[in-house]
């Protein structure tokens, strides 16, 4: 008899083993998807500002490369597709989680409008100053985040 209860003592410890590696495994994995996401968000808002860098910068010059901005856009379109494929693989309490905290991009932009309104402008730099690439060695506008030219970021 006391065999037997040893037996199923052991029993129940291995269980109780398993059920707690499993909670420690789908929190371990919550997390990881949570970080994946926060990862690919800050990417994703990278990437849109670069895009909008280059557009203003092109617009500025009075230059066109669509070429260069249809890389912008689908290096973007990559990224937007990376998020949907994470919360695709987010358990339905994960993803209302993750929703609740992401900020809508006209959230993000009202707030970087107000942090602009509250920062002094700093003096425009002079217009014909000018650098050169470190990539294709053009000359480009001093206050130009991109080359013109090859499209690297200054």
């Amino acid at each position: 008899m006391f065999e037997l209860d040893i037996e199923m003592l052991k029993e129940q410890g291995l269980q109780l083993v398993d059920t707690a590696k499993k909670t420690a495994q789908d929190l371990a994995d919550k997390g990881k998807n949570q970080l994946d996401l926060m990862n690919q968000q800050a990417r994703l808002s990278k990437a849109q500002r670069q895009l909008g860098a280059l557009v203003y910068s092109l617009h500025k010059a009075g230059e066109e490369n669509q070429p260069l901005v249809d890389k912008y856009i689908e290096a973007v379109a990559e990224v937007e597709k990376t998020i949907e494929e994470i919360k695709a693989n987010m358990s339905p309490e994960e993803y209302m989680e993750a929703e609740a905290e992401a900020e809508s991009p006209l959230e993000e932009a009202e707030e970087a409008v107000e942090d602009e309104e509250k920062i002094e402008e700093e003096p425009v730099q002079l217009r014909g100053e000018t650098k050169i690439c470190p990539v294709c060695k053009a000359e480009v506008d001093g206050d130009a985040l991109f080359c013109n030219h090859c499209g690297a970021q200054l």
